[in-house]
């Protein structure tokens, strides 16, 4: 023993420099991984709600928010699908059409709307102003026709909004 002692006696400063080097790859080592663990426990920590709750437990009730949640948006979907089935009945274009009924009046003061749904069907209304008044009439539209005489104006109100769905002449 001593004589591994004396043979390592002369170079005891190299071996006690390398140790101190391994020493400190050690420390730095060491603390790269405390500071990983601090991170693994924020995250840990933010991850459960009370400190006392079992993991398995946690995840279960996530599992269960998650199915509740899918489950509330399937209710979503189909009352969306239901109210854009009903939509298809409800005004979708309109088109409008201003003119001047009576040359002498003036001012395009008479029109003829006509608000369709998504099927072309609806009513157009033409509004008629002359000095003695003012009169609305109202049309059926079936399928982008009328079983009543139209006018050119009501024609192209029609036309409008058939075309552009939101239309003003």
């Amino acid at each position: 023993m001593e004589s591994v002692v004396e043979l390592l006696n002369p170079y005891m400063i190299y071996i006690v420099l390398g140790l101190a080097v391994f020493c400190l790859i050690l420390l730095i080592i060491l603390l790269m991984n405390l500071s990983r663990l601090k991170k693994i426990q924020k995250k840990y920590q933010a991850f459960m709600i009370k400190e006392d709750v079992d993991l398995e437990d946690l995840l279960i009730h996530y599992a269960k928010k998650v199915n509740s949640v899918k489950e509330k948006q399937d209710e979503i979907k189909e009352k969306i699908d239901t109210l854009s089935n009903e939509m298809k009945y409800c005004t979708q274009k309109v088109g409008v059409v201003r003119y001047n009924a009576i040359e002498k009046v003036g001012a395009d003061l008479s029109f003829a709307i006509a608000m369709l749904d998504a099927e072309d069907n609806g009513i157009v209304l033409n509004g008629i102003y002359s000095r003695d008044g003012s009169y609305v009439y109202s049309k059926p539209v079936q399928n982008g026709q009328s079983t009543y005489q139209l006018s050119d104006e009501e024609k192209e109100a029609i036309q409008l909004a058939k075309e552009n769905n939101k239309a003003i002449a």
